[in-house]
């Protein structure tokens, strides 16, 4: 059964202490923090958070996180959802993947990426992406860490195919397994 949601988008300036700020601030109104992703992005700090509660916990939430994101100097907004079993009716029936990829750094890794899976109807439902260096020359190195829902209908064999492609083409380290 759906339970009451709201996602928190917030961003703003890093410090130490904004997470224990906003996760404190939601365990006190009696609500749970139960998916996030958040990271340090350039000089600032961003957070997508799922709070589910009650409909009255999720007010307070609502009602007080502004003060608190003035407090550490974040811009914050909400959206109402809904989370759990049955919350994304109407998905047809998939498989999640797990692809990872690194290369050198150049434009358009993603996007190429995306468009494979999106052509065959498949479902970005996570991507993470990082820029390191490599240790001794310094040449920028992309990673990008992608979970994606392949339908039933889509043959497995070919989507690996257009990837690997792309791959070779793009100079790209490239490794797609089932997501356990």
């Amino acid at each position: 059964m759906p339970r009451n949601a709201l996602i928190l988008f917030a961003t703003g300036r890093d410090r130490p202490g904004i997470v224990d700020r906003i996760t404190g601030m939601i365990f006190e109104r009696g609500c749970n923090l139960e998916d996030s992703r958040m990271s340090v992005l350039g000089e600032d700090f961003a957070l997508i958070v799922l709070i589910t509660g009650s409909p009255d916990d999720l007010k307070d939430v609502e009602a007080d996180m502004p003060r608190v994101a003035g407090e550490l100097g974040l811009t914050a907004h909400f959206k109402r959802t809904l989370a759990g079993e049955g919350a994304r009716q109407g998905q047809a029936p998939a498989i999640r993947y797990r692809l990872h990829a690194v290369a050198m750094d150049h434009p358009g890794i993603v996007h190429k990426l995306t468009r494979i899976l999106s052509e065959q109807g498949v479902n970005v439902v996570r991507l993470d992406t990082s820029l390191s260096h490599a240790p001794v020359t310094g040449t920028p190195v992309f990673s990008l860490e992608l979970e994606a829902e392949v339908p039933a209908g889509v043959p497995v064999k070919a989507l690996r195919g257009c990837l690997e492609r792309l791959a070779e083409a793009e100079n790209i380290d490239l490794e797609m397994r089932a997501a356990k």
